[in-house]
């Protein structure tokens, strides 16, 4: 396996679905696991992560050197659940660095649960989709982001290796 190639390939297709948040990505499993995909990607020695969940991500930890943290003060937040709890904790940067914020990764089944409209930045009009959360996780979401610039940005995975991601500029709508 080419990990320099497999990282390339997986932040070309999340900075895609970042930038285009209605468009759904394919990324490459690590070790036949999304979670160490993504890791192994965002991760590096002067980031912290959190995760909540029962995956084995030492080998991320030994690859890329970074630190554990708590939920308010990590870098990059992972959860195997969609917990509201874990928006409200993350940090969102301040006025000055808006860009010490979190990145919020959450591994799902599908993404079939919530019925939404998404707008703004990267989206051609509305595009209706669904989401794999609560319509509490989207409320506290939006709640999160509505200080722009402030805000996080979301990442959710499925088990197909699919991506979608909210930034902070996505307006959503529940329908």
């Amino acid at each position: 396996m080419d990990l320099e190639k497999s990282n390339r390939d997986n932040f070309r297709a999340m900075m895609n679905s970042l930038s285009m948040p209605s468009k759904i990505q394919k990324i490459k499993p690590l070790y036949n696991s999304n979670l160490l995909a993504i890791a192994s990607v965002l991760l590096y020695n002067e980031t912290s992560f959190f995760y909540d969940g029962t995956e084995d991500i030492s080998i991320i930890e030994a690859i890329t050197n970074t630190r554990k943290n708590t939920a308010q003060n990590a870098d990059y937040i992972f959860s195997d659940t969609l917990d509201v709890g874990l928006i409200e904790k993350a940090k969102k940067g301040d006025f000055i660095n808006p860009d010490f914020s979190a990145t919020l990764i959450f591994t799902c089944r599908e993404f079939s649960k919530t019925g939404v409209i998404l707008s703004g930045a990267g989206i051609d009009g509305k595009k209706e989709m669904f989401l794999p959360c609560s319509k509490d996780f989207i409320k506290a979401l939006r709640e999160k982001n509505s200080e722009y610039p402030l805000g996080v940005e979301v990442f959710f995975i499925n088990s197909s290796s699919e991506v979608i991601a909210l930034s902070r500029t996505t307006n959503i709508e529940l329908i």
